[in-house]
């Protein structure tokens, strides 16, 4: 039964209607200056009305009409992004004015510049903007033709200690596959440093069992909007169409974002699920086309071509143009408490047709390539001695072993192939070790977290090489999640271990060196629409959900590392850091109902330093339930609170 009708749905009914009061309304409201251009004649006032059979992803009115966004945040700038959309182009080339305050409604302007943009650049407009203090909130905007766009808000990172950091994780956001209720609530949340994106951030087709919306609900397929893109110009229509999701482009609008790419993000060839008018066509896409309008479309930093991961700085406020589009590992810096860095496990794929240099493995072949291998240990290593307390890797798919387990070390039983690095292993094994100490320093590299997505469901888990059943880890006893999901029918939501497995001081999980956390995809199916298309039930019912339970227990039984695995429920999670430990939270959400309520389903615990006087040991590189070391189950809630950005949520008119 379709759910319903909402604020959004009754949006779209009205699109039909004129949004020139709307357009007055925004400019009003922005404080936009519709006088004189920029050598006193009059400011150019653009095609910015919506003719009869106009058909392009709105949900503002124009120039702005995809709204505002910040990414990349340093210790003195931040990337602030928008879009100029017109009708037809009034210009080859548009100068949009941008401005900074440390208040809302901009008492005071600290910085300021004019951009022009292009059809080259898809006219979007991307500021590096410096000069800015640490660890500051700053409020951004834009305009043009006299129009003034809606209020940013983004945040710098810090550059001395600070007594905690509030990350939001997410993953595999499918607009079709759910009405993204999560964003709704990251948006909402005014205690955040930063939010990151595993990847996955935008998908190239609809998938067969997730149609839960459409644009204008034409869940057609001869629809650009209900396919996988063709060209260029689709591609780039496709994140206009992501940024019309009001949930979407308010979380843009009040967090700086973090992101890297995945495969739908990258699928250059053109194929759907559903059948389309279009199957026997070729796409004309390109892997450079993709990598290109990945960096214009998200605020992003781009890194220099020579691989060191190193960023290019534009102090001109130009447009940052990447080196080499195909480069997006990186490193973002926050103060003494952590360092985050950014990889890429997947544009090495086969199917992209790179070549990447494996010498650095005894066997096998690499996933990251030998330069960003190194690139990835060195900076870990140098991060761990110049006394950075956490490591934080943004990675795409699940690194932690889960699937059919080995009886024994050495003998490997066939995989399922639940994640990329199941093919791997000697990578993944080299990797561990190098962070164990087997590097060129001997250093142990510790208090590493990894966020990851791509498998749609959730995991907490230790990270170890073996995939064997038996050995020296010893985990605790996995039993049903005591708390419920996001539906009634979501009981004992997933299998956790009940105790650390170690006894007292005695540590029997040393084998780890990290943890992973994956809170699970912003909508995109699990294990309960698996058994679904085996059992031909809806997705979401009872005997579906209990065949997921199934899968979760064997996951748990069989793999050690394991520590807690759900896979029906779909969110986000919260990273809440200090320099004693860092808890990881899941969140989940109705993906089916709009305006679905946040629910905190799991709450982990991960320790900086070793404590052995303690009953129950607290050791570095495990994750456990927080009630494992007898920590109360609630809500974690940042010291910090930021005024948000303001938005007239009138204004939000997806069309």
């Amino acid at each position: 039964m379709s759910p319903p009708i909402d604020r959004r749905d009754f949006l779209r009914s009205a699109a039909a209607l004129s949004i020139a009061p709307l357009t007055a309304t925004l400019s009003a409201c922005g404080g936009g200056n519709s006088g004189d251009g920029e050598n006193g004649e009059p400011a150019p006032t653009g095609n910015l009305t919506e003719p009869a059979g106009y058909d392009f992803p709105l949900v503002l009115p124009m120039p702005f009409a995809h709204g505002v966004a910040s990414g990349d945040p340093l210790k003195d700038r931040v990337i602030i992004w928008t879009r100029i959309t017109e009708s037809t182009p009034s210009a080859a080339s548009i100068p949009v004015r941008w401005s900074v305050s440390t208040t809302p409604g901009f008492t005071g302007v600290i910085r300021s510049g004019t951009q022009s943009t292009n059809a080259d650049r898809d006219w979007t407009v991307k500021v590096d903007v410096t000069g800015l203090k640490a660890a500051t909130t700053y409020y951004y905007r834009f305009e043009a033709f006299g129009r003034t766009s809606i209020v940013g808000r983004t945040r710098t990172a810090p550059d001395s200690a600070v007594s905690s950091l509030r990350l939001a994780v997410l993953s595999c956001s499918s607009y079709w596959s759910s009405y993204w209720s999560g964003l709704s609530h990251i948006a909402d949340r005014n205690d955040l440093d930063l939010v990151i994106h595993c990847g996955d951030y935008i998908y190239d087709f609809v998938d067969e069992d997730e149609g839960v919306r459409a644009r204008k609900d034409e869940k057609d397929t001869a629809k650009v909007d209900y396919r996988d893109w063709l060209n260029l110009a689709e591609l780039r229509r496709r994140y206009a169409l992501w940024r019309t999701d009001p949930n979407n482009l308010r979380a843009h609008q009040q967090h700086p974002w973090f992101i890297v790419w995945d495969n739908h993000d990258l699928d250059e060839n053109y194929g759907n699920e559903l059948a389309t008018p279009f199957d026997d066509q070729t796409s004309t896409t390109t892997l450079a086309d993709t990598t290109r309008v990945f960096w214009e479309w998200t605020p992003s930093r781009p890194v220099k071509a020579d691989g060191s991961g190193d960023f290019i700085l534009v102090d001109d406020g130009s447009y940052p143009e990447p080196a080499d589009t195909f480069l997006v590992w990186r490193r973002l810096r926050y103060g003494p408490l952590l360092d985050l860095f950014g990889v890429d496990t997947q544009i090495g794929l086969p199917s992209h047709g790179l070549s990447l240099d494996s010498s650095h493995l005894a066997s096998g072949n690499s996933l990251m390539g030998r330069q960003q291998f190194e690139w990835l240990t060195g900076a870990m290593r140098e991060s761990a001695q110049s006394g950075v307390t956490w490591r934080l890797v943004n990675n795409q798919t699940w690194i932690a072993p889960a699937d059919i387990p080995d009886i024994v070390d050495g003998i490997a039983t066939p995989k399922l192939g639940i994640s990329r690095w199941s093919d791997y292993a000697d990578e993944r094994a080299a990797l561990f070790s190098n962070f164990r100490g087997d590097n060129d320093a001997g250093e142990r590299v510790r208090n590493t977290i990894f966020v990851s997505g791509d498998a749609h469901g959730n995991l907490g888990s230790d990270l170890i090489e073996s995939t064997a059943l038996l050995g020296a880890y010893v985990p605790g006893v996995p039993l049903p999640n005591p708390r419920s999901g996001s539906t009634i029918a979501n009981t004992l939501a997933g299998y956790g271990r009940l105790n650390t497995g170690n006894l007292g001081p005695v540590n029997l999980r040393a084998m780890s060196v990290g943890v992973e956390f994956a809170p699970s995809s912003m909508g995109r199916g699990g294990a309960d629409e698996l058994v679904a298309n085996a059992l031909q039930l809806p997705a979401g019912s009872l005997p579906t959900i209990l065949g997921a339970r199934a899968i979760e227990l064997a996951l748990i039984a069989g793999n050690k590392n394991i520590q807690f695995v759900e896979w029906v429920d779909h969110g986000y999670g919260i990273v809440d850091l200090n320099e004693r430990r860092a808890i990881f939270e899941y969140w989940w959400q109705d993906k089916l109902t709009p305006d679905s309520p946040d629910v905190l389903g799991r709450q982990m615990v991960s320790w900086a330093s070793e404590d052995t006087s303690r009953l129950i040991g607290r050791f570095q590189d495990q994750i456990d339930d927080v009630s494992a070391h007898q920590l109360a189950f609630g809500a974690t809630h940042g010291t910090r609170v930021s005024e948000p950005a303001p938005l007239d949520l009138a204004l939000l008119l997806p069309r």
